[in-house]
């Protein structure tokens, strides 16, 4: 029994590339990127911003929906962006989440209006999904040009 444990624990210590696990909530996990998808992280005061971009598929209609997400907004350096630039990029994160709501209602008006295979309604939902979170990290993304810009570009000088 305990030959069976240290060789479950040395296959776990050698792969662990192969089980997905979720780390706890607050705790960073660093991911080897993909073979040739290399990318740079941006991290600022213990916050993870994601910057990837989703896969295409998800922009594209998918059997014919007629659904279309929409581009996310470009990533802002704050401590390098004039004030106007800030305001713009956060009134472009609100549109872009205004945005990726209607794209959502219309995936769900989509799934509930047809008959589906549990193949497809998983695409769909995974659309869905995929939107939530863009639409979270594209606020994310505007929080923190706020804070580089109130931090680092905004010309005051610190106390």
């Amino acid at each position: 029994m305990w030959k069976a444990i240290a060789l479950a624990t040395a296959a776990l210590a050698a792969a662990p590339q192969v089980f997905h696990a979720r780390a706890p909530q607050g705790v960073r996990v660093a991911v080897a990127p993909s073979a040739g998808k290399t990318f740079a992280p941006a991290c600022r005061d213990g916050q993870f911003l994601d910057s990837r971009p989703d896969p295409a598929w998800v922009s594209r209609s998918f059997d014919r929906d007629n659904c279309r997400e929409p581009a996310m907004p470009a990533v802002l350096d704050g401590a390098k962006a004039s004030r106007d630039a800030v305001v713009a990029a956060t009134a472009s994160a609100k549109a872009y989440a205004a945005s990726a709501d209607a794209f959502q209602k219309c995936v769900m008006g989509f799934v509930a209006a047809r008959p589906l295979t549990s193949s497809q309604r998983v695409i769909e939902n995974h659309r869905i999904l995929l939107s939530q979170r863009s639409a979270e990290r594209a606020q994310a993304q505007a929080r923190a040009a706020i804070v580089a810009f109130n931090a680092y570009g905004s010309g005051c000088e610190d106390p």
